[in-house]
């Protein structure tokens, strides 16, 4: 729960390490004074072999990870969250999701293990064509982002571009803000990528406003930033 409560600390833009102190009443709830940090409490889980506890921790940085678009440290954290799993719950969904997406990504920017990444990419592409059968409404938006991606990763740039598209209309009609934002920031970054700059920064202005709906501030200003350091629209 403490762990879960920081990480959206860190999504809302709260900065609980400043002087403010506003994780220290948090760990004090433990009754326990020689915990006074997130690290001090994954290391009494681990060694009291509360894994349930420690694969919470792992999910809450994975997710922040994630969508801070820190690739390498999101596999990292899907990883460590693997290694502590004991029985199936539903944040085993997402974990998929993220390590899969982020599997994507890093194939476009490490070459020499991008068969690695695409392949972690595949297995994630793979379950949710399965679980999308038992609910459209749930998956079908993170399938068609996996799918947008595996395509970008295949350089079919029409497909990918439809893919996103698609993703972002199926988040947006099953209400889920968050990943609306999220598949239009990556249609964005895609873009970007891509050398069309201009058409980025609106996909990146529509994500900021979807993550402001979504209460994720911190996110929305990293966007904020993104756009103003990206070049003026040419006329």
């Amino acid at each position: 729960m403490i762990s879960c409560h920081l990480s959206i600390l860190k999504l809302i833009g709260s900065n609980y390490d400043s002087k403010q102190h506003l994780s220290k009443p948090l760990f004090h709830l433990l009754g326990n004074s020689e915990i006074d940090s997130e690290d001090g409490l994954l290391q009494r889980a681990l060694s009291s072999q509360l894994l349930g506890f420690a694969q919470n921790y792992y999910f809450d940085r994975l997710t922040f990870a994630f969508f801070s678009r820190n690739y390498s440290e999101a596999v990292h954290y899907a990883e460590k969250y693997t290694e502590c799993h004991q029985s199936a719950r539903i944040a085993d969904l997402f974990q998929t999701f993220y390590q899969g997406v982020s599997g994507f990504h890093l194939a476009r920017l490490d070459v020499d293990k991008a068969r690695e990444w695409v392949a972690m990419g595949k297995n994630a592409l793979s379950q949710y064509q399965t679980r999308v059968k038992y609910s459209d409404w749930n998956w079908e938006n993170k399938l068609l982002l996996l799918e947008a991606e595996s395509h970008a990763c295949e350089g079919e740039l029409e497909m990918a571009k439809s893919k996103f598209r698609a993703s972002i209309d199926s988040a947006k009609r099953h209400r889920f803000v968050h990943e609306e934002g999220l598949a239009s920031e990556l249609l964005g970054a895609f873009l970007e990528e891509n050398g069309n700059v201009d058409e980025a920064k609106e996909h990146y202005a529509y994500a900021r406003l979807c993550y402001q709906k979504w209460g994720a501030f911190a996110l929305a200003d990293r966007l904020s930033q993104k756009e103003h350091s990206m070049p003026e629209k040419q006329i």
